[in-house]
């Protein structure tokens, strides 16, 4: 072998059944604590949340995946406990280590909102002692991803799928693009590095869903535990709607192409994706303006109706009650109020006073001042359900698939 004729290894003479043991990783790319806990780590959150026996799963290897134990190596594959649909790729494609000994949104680099997102670099160094940030599926240093969905059933030009997104796995929308398709909407395409040219990475272009995606997920990073769980309950709507869809999109693309016209069938769902990715940069578009007037200022601002000043209910979260003692802990008095003890739950000025078991202010509303507020409720899914929606426009010619 390759390896032997290098002397990266050297077999037993006569004895075939060491040559069986042979690991490709260890002779050419021997696992260092580095390969372990930001590649295999990885791996290991996604075996994790499809085997049968998880727990198993996370005491065999759990110090493998830290970096502590290189001897208990993870298998290559590992057979899922029921057949993978497409939730759960979408699922397992957003974890941030959710539920493994990985998980890094409660310690102090999480902050009080529970943020699992750290600055670069991945290694860093503090008083001749290295230290490391996780590396999880879901991250912000994320330029595009799709999950591939292949149908062996369907005929050749309506197989296979590709559930396309930009920036991070984790926040970002999906649409379903056909892989037949021979165009895509303008809001996912452009001239790049493919073309010769650089990436326009400092040229902010409201018409690309890199863009606003963006958006959606730097506005989640500051408040993450409030504002994530909106923008996965946003996704998953828009993917069941795109799902349901498909189904019509998939029998008419079938009965062109049992009649013989396969050019049709092909124009048909590269019509299908092309507004799919129109109607989606649009949707999200409009989902950032929702996001940013319900959570703007450290508020929550929801519709109510007959409601005086402004039409809606605005509520602080406040801080939990762990943090709070973080911060007396830390501080040393440095925020001790005194003389507080009219006990209405405002201050001398009509300022609300958070307690542990209530965090909303009695009077919040009236601090927004008449005229100045606004609030929407984020809706299901604003994502046409016509058909007649099906209308091919903003088109980019792709040269490589004629």
């Amino acid at each position: 072998s390759l390896a032997k004729s290098l002397a990266l290894y050297e077999s037993v003479s006569g004895d075939e059944e060491f040559d069986l043991q042979f690991s490709f990783s260890d002779v050419y790319d021997p696992v260092t604590f580095e390969g372990a806990r930001f590649c295999e780590g990885r791996v290991f959150s996604v075996y994790h949340s499809i085997v049968s026996d998880p727990k198993d799963f996370h005491d065999k290897y759990a110090d493998y995946v830290r970096g502590k134990d290189f001897t208990s190596r993870m298998p290559l594959f590992v057979k899922p406990s029921k057949l993978l649909t497409l939730d759960d790729i979408t699922n397992a494609m957003s974890s941030h280590y959710e539920q493994t000994p990985l998980d890094w949104s409660n310690d102090v680099g999480a902050g009080m909102y529970h943020v699992p997102y750290r600055p670069r670099p991945l290694v860093w160094k503090y008083e001749e002692e290295y230290y490391c940030n996780e590396r999880p599926i879901g991250t912000q240093q994320t330029g595009w991803n799709f999950i591939a969905v292949v149908r062996p059933t369907m005929p050749p030009p309506l197989q296979a799928i590709l559930w396309f997104g930009v920036d991070d796995t984790s926040t970002s929308p999906r649409y379903p693009v056909y892989a037949s398709s021979t165009e895509v909407s303008s809001a996912y395409g452009g001239v790049g590095t493919q073309d010769g040219n650089p990436s326009p990475l400092l040229d902010f272009d409201i018409s690309k869903a890199f863009w606003v995606q963006n958006m959606v997920s730097n506005f989640a990073y500051a408040r993450w535990e409030q504002i994530y769980p909106v923008i996965n309950e946003k996704r998953r709507s828009i993917q069941e709607d795109f799902v349901t869809r498909m189904v019509h999109m998939d029998d008419h693309a079938l009965k062109l192409y049992e009649s013989g016209n396969i050019d049709a069938a092909v124009n048909s769902v590269t019509d299908f994706s092309v507004v799919a990715g129109d109607e989606l940069h649009t949707v999200w578009w409009k989902f950032y303006g929702q996001l940013f007037a319900k959570f703007r200022d450290g508020y929550e601002i929801n519709e109510k109706s007959g409601e005086a000043s402004c039409g809606c209910d605005v509520k602080s979260a406040g801080m939990s009650k762990d943090w709070k003692k973080r911060i007396v802990g830390e501080t040393a008095g440095k925020y001790k109020v005194t003389g507080m003890a009219n006990g209405n739950g405002v201050d001398d000025d009509g300022h609300p006073i958070h307690n542990d078991d209530d965090n909303a202010g009695p009077n919040m509303s009236t601090m927004l001042r008449q005229g100045q507020s606004s609030a929407f409720a984020v809706q299901e899914s604003d994502v046409p359900k016509s058909d007649e929606s099906l209308k091919a426009s903003n088109k980019l010619k792709l040269k490589a698939l004629q």
